[in-house]
């Protein structure tokens, strides 16, 4: 009945009167279609709050309308009805069913309405407020988005302190380009407020609002952060996608900020030169963006030339490029930028630019700052990839990890061993099953982080198989447990001792013989192999260590130490000390503490002083 018979869209009320016996309503879609339907007086009466609720909808634009007045007569009640888009609307109904529509009142919200308002209908961006005027029981909002386009918002004055304060927000963005500005002054003259802000890209502008509504921009503008204005500064109003900032630098006692996306829109923008600590972290984060993509870069050299830090940055896919901040700036990067998780970067960046398969390694090429990568995925799209030498571990184990993939049959790889030759090169050779034997150059220095890469391509199974078929040599230590004791505690200290080492724990699995087991593998840079399988049994009562390795030497040196470590260990638990720490790792020259042992036969050097450290 109250479906458009031309659309089939529904209906909504215009108004009603009463026709003797029968209720007459005017109705109209929202394609603009109207009609009018008679009901009789008693199907109304149980129809009535159905009809009437659509009394709220505007038929112009579907938004629910806010009602701001009833006119109450003898026969009939007029209402006045404020859409936020085409402002007030007057309906009449029979004044009989006035309860059917303030019941209707209870289940209305035009709280979305108005929200959804604030976009452009032409282009979907968010509207700026340029002036607020206010006339009876009605806020006027005239509204601009950053394309140009003008229209007028509707709020009603008594709507919800927290509505009112989102649409009064939009007053301190800029109405040319959308970014937040920053208030200079607001001062009052009779009943209108004049707000003078400055915008990062546009300079200087004023605004004009209700005198007794000035004090929620100064509560609204002391909420905003200059983080949050730096961050809304560095998304492109053309595109939307995140700005990277090319260059710094100082133009009368501000920054001035030189910005570009992806797509080529190019921005200047300035700023203050106190900025508090997240806005900082904006522009560190803008400067070490890549110009090309989303990527963050890499910083490979700086050049101080007077007042200016001239930056050379590698991107993980786009190569290198360079940008110039002010030495201030170039202070709080040098601060922040080893903090700074590339975890998600990296990710992105060994995904194929042509398709979503994953690249694989194929061969490198090392240069004075960088290690170039040839890479190919599954789908044959070849590429290149590049590495800062003074990355990150984890990063650069991320990386080497695709070694492990042969590029030919995508089957896993073996790491042989990492060697230097008589040219003075590092050299990794790896093992396929199918092409053989193939090597790759390296940098000296990324050596543990190749060999770290391998340890984390190994699962479970490929330890078991080493164990059984490959390495031949097993030697094991077993001390007894207290039957009071918790296994899985006990465990936790085994692993303790294990973990002193540089070995990688793997898995955990349970043994019927030996109980909890935790498996850990460690691989030498000359090929030597280590398994290292700690556990506790509650059945037997048993602490039980077990190293297998293709060097029987090593083995008894490693083993030893764990031994005489977990032995030191059960002593002061004996004792009922409550230190089950493993003994401490410590430099001789300086002692100060070190993070592993070495594997037996390898070099490390300590982080301190500097001192070469031998091991077995």
């Amino acid at each position: 009945m109250f479906v458009c018979k031309k659309c089939k869209e529904p209906f909504y009320v215009l108004g009603s009167e009463m026709r003797g016996s029968t209720l007459r309503v005017y109705c109209q879609c929202l394609k603009g279609h109207k009609a009018k339907r008679d009901i009789s007086r008693y199907q109304a009466d149980s129809m009535a709050p159905a009809i009437f609720k659509g009394l709220f909808t505007c038929t112009d634009c579907g938004s629910t309308m806010a009602l701001i007045h009833s006119d109450i007569g003898r026969k009939e009640v007029e209402y006045t009805f404020l859409c936020p888009i085409h402002g007030v609307k007057l309906k009449r109904i029979p004044s009989y069913y006035h309860t059917s529509v303030t019941s209707a009142l209870a289940t209305i919200n035009s709280a979305k309405s108005i929200l959804d308002s604030l976009s452009c209908s032409k282009c979907g961006q968010i509207f700026s407020v340029q002036n607020v005027e206010e006339k009876k029981a009605i806020m006027i909002f005239k509204c601009r988005c950053p394309s140009g386009h003008k229209e007028v918002r509707y709020v009603p004055i008594d709507a919800d302190p927290a509505i009112l304060k989102t649409v009064f927000k939009r007053l301190i963005y800029c109405v040319q380009c959308g970014l937040p500005c920053k208030i200079s002054s607001t001062s009052v003259k009779g009943n209108m407020a004049r707000i003078e802000m400055s915008c990062p890209a546009h300079g200087k502008t004023r605004k004009d609002m209700p005198a007794k509504h000035a004090w929620m921009i100064e509560k609204i503008a002391d909420a905003v952060s200059e983080g949050s204005i730096v961050r809304s500064m560095l998304k492109c109003t053309e595109c939307s996608s995140s700005l990277s900032i090319r260059s710094i630098e100082i133009d009368k006692d501000k920054y001035k900020l030189k910005c570009s996306c992806n797509n080529g829109h190019t921005r200047e923008m300035m700023q203050p030169t106190e900025l508090d600590e997240e806005a900082i972290e904006a522009i560190v984060s803008g400067v070490l963006k890549c110009n090309q993509c989303d990527l963050l870069t890499e910083i490979v050299n700086t050049k101080v030339s007077g007042t200016t830090v001239e930056l050379e940055l590698v991107c993980l896919v786009h190569h290198d490029m360079k940008k110039g901040i002010t030495g201030d700036i170039y202070k709080h990067l040098e601060e922040r930028e080893p903090q700074i998780d590339r975890d998600d970067d990296v990710e992105k960046s060994l995904t194929c630019e042509k398709c979503p398969a994953v690249i694989t390694i194929k061969d490198t090429k090392l240069k004075d700052k960088t290690v170039e990568l040839k890479v190919e995925c599954r789908n044959g799209h070849g590429s290149e990839r590049y590495l800062s030498r003074s990355a990150g571990h984890k990063s650069l184990s991320r990386v080497y990890m695709q070694l492990f993939e042969c590029h030919k049959c995508h089957n896993s790889r073996r790491l042989v061993r990492i060697d230097d030759n008589e040219e003075g090169k590092t050299e990794v050779f790896l093992f396929c099953e199918q092409h053989k034997d193939t090597k790759v150059a390296i940098p000296p220095d990324h050596k543990e982080a190749v060999r770290d890469a391998f340890l984390q391509t190994k699962k479970l199974r490929d330890l078991e198989n080493l164990v059984d078929k490959t390495l031949q040599t097993k030697r094991a230590c077993e001390y007894q447990m207290d039957a009071k004791a918790d296994a899985t505690e006990m465990l936790d200290i085994v692993k303790n001792v294990i973990e002193q080492h540089s070995v990688l724990y793997v898995d955990e699995k349970s043994n019927p013989k030996t109980g909890i087991e935790a498996w850990y593998y460690g691989k030498a840079l000359d090929g030597d192999e280590f398994v290292v399988i700690g556990s506790a049994s509650k059945e037997n009562l048993s602490l039980r260590i077990s190293v297998a390795s293709n060097n029987e030497k090593k083995l008894e040196v490693m083993l030893a130490e764990m031994r005489e470590n977990l032995r030191e260990v059960l002593l002061r638990i004996q004792t009922k000390s409550d230190d089950t720490a493993p003994q401490k790792i410590s430099c001789p020259q300086c002692n100060a503490g070190l993070a592993k042992r070495a594997l037996p036969g390898e070099t490390i050097e300590c982080e301190h002083c500097g001192t070469p450290l031998h091991f077995g």
